[in-house]
């Protein structure tokens, strides 16, 4: 394990292991390795004390030619919006995969499995059915939804 920084905006980062993206995250600057003089254990390099991470903010941080203060008071509030962006584009990933979401224009959705993929029954297609069931599609006929996803008239 590692520890890295980001001398634009201070976003401290732990290297787990894996592949290593060294871009940051928050202001998409290159990290750089934290220097050793900042760990209290040299041979366990994982998390700086308190003091520590001030004095590193304040040694290689503040002082860098490509420290950006916008990025530095605003990287919270940066790193929770693309955490809420994360979250909704995964939520709209697992609505399509469960048939929940396809851009329904109606604003329906299945009364019985929650799907918004359903389509508007037409009167043409009222019409064909009661030409070949008779009596027996005056039930569906007084639908007016077709669920694709569960194929429920409602």
């Amino acid at each position: 394990m590692a520890l890295y920084y980001c001398d634009k905006c201070g976003h401290l980062w732990q290297y787990h292991g894996g592949k290593q993206d060294d871009i940051c995250d928050i202001c998409k600057n290159r990290l750089r390795p934290v220097p050793d003089e900042y760990f209290e254990n040299p041979d366990f390099k994982v998390l700086l004390s308190k003091d520590m991470e001030q004095k590193l903010i304040r040694d290689l941080v503040l002082t860098s030619p490509n420290f950006d203060q916008y990025y530095f008071d605003n990287k919270d509030d940066i790193q929770l919006q693309q955490w809420e962006e994360y979250r909704a584009m995964m939520e709209h990933g697992r609505a399509v995969l469960e048939g929940r979401d396809i851009g329904n224009q109606y604003g329906v959705s299945c009364p019985y499995c929650h799907a918004t993929n359903v389509k508007r029954i037409s009167v043409a297609s009222k019409a064909l059915h009661t030409a070949v069931f008779g009596i027996f599609s005056m039930g569906r006929n007084s639908k007016q939804w077709h669920c694709n996803h569960c194929n429920s008239d409602f």
